[in-house]
């Protein structure tokens, strides 16, 4: 570096730029400097107005307020009120369908049971007729002795009876939810059908009354001595068969000798019949009220259908 250049540089410090280039700095166009502090006050407009928010904790509430924070209040509990009430009915009425549906399905079951069981008692109510005949045979002399025994064994003291289901309808009472059926008709005739048609049928069932002495009876008339095939036959009682034992009952009308009866006088078979007449006058009379059973629950199968458009 020569020694003219060295002469001509300015001095700097670290304090700031050299004091040539600060005379050198223009002045921004148009930038005035302003001498005294800018007036900011409106002088129209001394003093400004305070104005209170309603929310303001110095503001006081007219009645109309009052009133205004009363109703939306009051709204709001009393809508919140009614959907939970709607949401309840709504609960409630989807309850009450489930319920019917099970009721119609107990319904079905006691309208197979009733006709299946009186039917099979229809057959019965045949077969002790026809014990009655033979029974009068022997009064007027003409003693059968294998076909009383057959129709003894086959027919007597036998009855089909029916189990109703009430498992529906005892929940329904239980929980106290019958109070939801809003139809009227339909409650009368529910209880009609479980309070007055059920329990009649369980009150005329034979096996209550003349039944047992029936069989009492027989026991009295007629010996299983010779009948070991019969007795055999409870053996092979299963679920497959219904329950029953399997015999061919018609075997006993060709036994060889012919079976002997206990008890021949009279006086006695006269109380065999009028025994026996008795048990299928009963069996009739419980028929009946199956039947008339069977006809209610299938009459109300319908109209619940009808009034919940069940299926």
């Amino acid at each position: 570096m020569s020694e003219e250049e060295k002469i001509e540089r300015p001095q700097t410090t670290d304090d700031g730029p050299p004091e040539e280039i600060i005379r050198e700095e223009k002045a921004v166009p148009g930038l005035e400097q302003i001498s005294e502090p800018l007036n900011v006050t409106n002088d129209s407009n001394d003093t400004m107005e305070v104005h209170k928010h309603p929310h303001h904790v110095t503001h006081k509430k007219n009645w109309g307020e009052y009133f205004l924070e009363f109703l939306m209040l009051f709204l709001a509990v009393f809508l919140g009120f009614m959907a939970e009430s709607y949401r309840e009915h709504l609960v409630e009425k989807k309850r009450e369908k489930e319920y019917m549906k099970e009721i119609v399905e107990n319904l079905k079951y006691d309208s197979v049971r009733c006709t299946l069981n009186a039917d099979l008692n229809v057959i019965l109510i045949s077969g002790i007729d026809s014990f009655r005949k033979e029974i009068k045979n022997a009064l007027e002399g003409n003693m059968n002795s294998n076909a009383l025994y057959y129709y003894a064994i086959r027919y007597g003291g036998q009855l089909n009876q029916a189990v109703f289901n009430t498992s529906a309808i005892s929940e329904l009472k239980n929980s106290g939810s019958l109070r939801l059926i809003e139809n009227k008709t339909l409650v009368n005739e529910l209880a009609d059908y479980y309070e007055r048609k059920i329990i009649a049928t369980g009150d005329y069932d034979p096996s209550k009354g003349s039944r047992p002495a029936v069989i009492k009876t027989q026991r009295e008339y007629f010996s299983l001595l010779g009948l070991e095939n019969y007795i055999r036959s409870y053996d092979n009682i299963s679920m497959d068969n219904g329950y029953s034992n399997v015999y061919e009952y018609k075997e006993i009308l060709t036994m060889s000798p012919s079976l002997k009866l206990l008890k021949t006088a009279t006086a006695d078979l006269e109380r065999l019949y009028n025994e026996e007449s008795g048990y299928m006058a009963d069996i009739k009379y419980y028929n009946f009220w199956l039947y008339l059973c069977r006809d209610a629950a299938s009459k109300l199968i319908t109209d619940i259908r009808n009034q919940y458009h069940l299926e």
